[in-house]
């Protein structure tokens, strides 16, 4: 924490006084952000608080000061090996706590391999093209450049989010290894390429999942909960020979150990954490003697991953994609068929089909024609099915096994798939933050939803960047507390970011408006200022 405070503590002195030098081909760059939100209704309108890493309130009014810094570089005689150390903290109003270290962490990569500690925003996968704005102005500003995160990917963002991790909270503190970008496999003369990453990590939001529940004696609370991902992708194609490019894999995420309070009774149920049980979250194993008897049963800990497909057109005038994400939890629709058995053990292969799946098209203008619209996208949701509305383990009443109520992002143990109250999978399913009860489970993850995205620029008359989007959906609640009624969901938003060429300030100004069964009916603004500062 001492030196946390002292490299903030530098961070600000050189972005007021411009007098640091960086050494050689070293860069360090400084930005200052504030930001503020206005609304009338229950709650901001939801576009301008979802997919934005857990830094904007949910509360009508709220703002906040942002400042941070990177210090990257290389070295090595071929240039080889670069380190990235970055700092960025927030001072709030109106928030889930007044000081938020949003990022801290330290990078050191070698040629395609990187090894990244601390705390990072990061994107779902495959549903943001972060290159929609190469080539135009708003690409030269330096905000974007040297800090795209603040302003840059979220105008590209146009879709709903990843279904198992979408950037939607705040990010987790862990330690990963990866391959980020993709590289190319070797023989096979760059037509096929990999990526990937494995992590270990501890969620951060203990103090806040205590006295979020406080008021409500069955709230389930964790403490030193820890956190596990892996992801593999393939890339196959080559666009400089053939316009198809297919890309595909599969990410895979847990939450294990910890403890498990509720208010009322004073119960504690303490999950291990020895070494075995690191290992049981990257090879998915059953729970020991030490675990309750479900976990025995079943996969330990909270299990969840998706399935990714894309196919991309490549031409000139156009670029098209089309994209499916397959959510499952605990490995109940990991495969097209599953394994069950009766009590005598026997075993039966059940084959159903992948009914809960993200599908959409993203279509990126690259020609002259129609210039200030950069990308449209479509997306369509569906989680009304999680394996049907029954489970049974087999039994001596009834010995069949029927897998079903897969209950998305909820867990019979841990408090849900969650940080900081914000959803981490797809933010349409409403965030326990929302839960006015103070439960920390999610409320309604059976619903289908539209959304559609326009994003642009108005380069050669304006330096102006905007996105519009459009969602729509319909909610069912959960299959052990359905809603009486279905419930309807609306939400509108347009954003502009005006961002001059080769200039260190950015603005933007977000309106969002929403008409909710959930979070009611909300309109509101949010205004926002920034500036950086790089110096080598």
């Amino acid at each position: 924490m001492k030196l946390l405070k002292r490299l903030i503590f530098l961070l600000l002195a050189a972005f007021f006084t411009s007098t640091a030098k960086a050494q050689g081909s070293d860069t360090l760059s400084i930005f200052a952000q504030t930001s503020c939100v206005a609304s009338s209704g229950d709650y901001a309108p939801y576009w301008l608080t979802a997919l934005r890493q857990g830094v904007v309130s949910t509360e009508t009014s709220s703002g906040y000061l942002r400042t941070g810094g990177t210090y990257k570089g290389t070295f090595g005689s071929k240039g080889d090996w670069r380190y990235n150390a970055t700092a960025d903290f927030t001072i709030n109003s109106n928030h889930t706590s007044q000081l938020f270290v949003q990022q801290a962490f330290a990078e050191l990569s070698w040629r395609w391999l990187t090894l990244s500690i601390g705390s990072k925003e990061r994107l779902g996968e495959g549903k943001t093209d972060t290159g929609i704005f190469d080539g135009s102005h708003f690409a030269d500003n330096k905000v974007n450049t040297l800090y795209p995160h603040l302003y840059a990917l979220h105008t590209t963002e146009l879709g709903t989010g990843g279904l198992t991790y979408s950037g939607n909270s705040r990010p987790i503190p862990q330690v990963r290894i990866e391959i980020p970008e993709y590289i190319p496999f070797p023989g096979t003369n760059r037509w096929l390429h990999i990526r990937g990453h494995i992590a270990y990590g501890r969620f951060s939001d203990d103090n806040f999942q205590e006295e979020h529940t406080r008021n409500n004696p069955i709230a389930r609370y964790g403490k030193n909960i820890l956190y596990h991902s892996k992801a593999a992708f393939i890339k196959i194609g080559k666009k400089e020979r053939f316009p198809l490019t297919f890309e595909g894999g599969l990410e895979l995420y847990s939450q294990f150990g910890g403890d498990i309070y509720t208010h009322g009774s004073g119960h504690v149920v303490s999950m291990p954490r020895k070494p075995k049980d690191y290992l049981k979250a990257l090879i998915p194993l059953s729970g020991g003697d030490d675990t309750p008897l479900d976990e025995q049963t079943n996969i330990s800990g909270n299990q969840t991953g998706s399935w990714h497909a894309a196919l991309t057109l490549h031409t000139k005038p156009l670029e098209v994609t089309l994209y499916g994400e397959h959510l499952f939890e605990d490995f109940s629709q990991l495969f097209f068929f599953e394994y069950q058995s009766n009590r005598e053990g026997e075993r039966r292969v059940i084959y159903y089909p992948w009914k809960d799946i993200m599908l959409g098209v993203r279509v990126k203008n690259k020609s002259n024609f129609a210039s200030f619209i950069r990308a449209v996208q479509y997306e369509y949701l569906n989680t009304y099915d999680q394996s049907g509305a029954l489970y049974h383990d087999p039994s001596v009443n009834f010995d069949e096994q029927m897998d079903g109520v897969d209950n998305y992002y909820n867990h019979g143990i841990y408090p849900g798939w969650h940080h900081w109250g914000m959803g981490m999978g797809n933010p349409l399913v409403i965030s326990p933050i929302y839960n006015k009860s103070g439960a920390m489970h999610f409320k309604s993850n059976r619903l289908k939803a539209h959304n559609i995205g326009i994003n642009g620029t108005f380069e050669g008359w304006l330096p102006i960047a905007y996105r519009v989007q459009y969602t729509y959906s319909e909610n069912w609640g959960t299959y052990t507390n359905p809603l009486t009624q279905k419930a309807y969901s609306t939400s509108l938003l347009a954003e502009f970011v005006y961002a001059p060429e080769k200039n260190p300030w950015a603005a933007s100004i977000s309106i969002g408006y929403d008409k909710s069964t959930f979070i009611g009916e909300n309109t509101g603004a949010m205004l926002s200022l920034t500036r950086v500062i790089s110096i080598k």
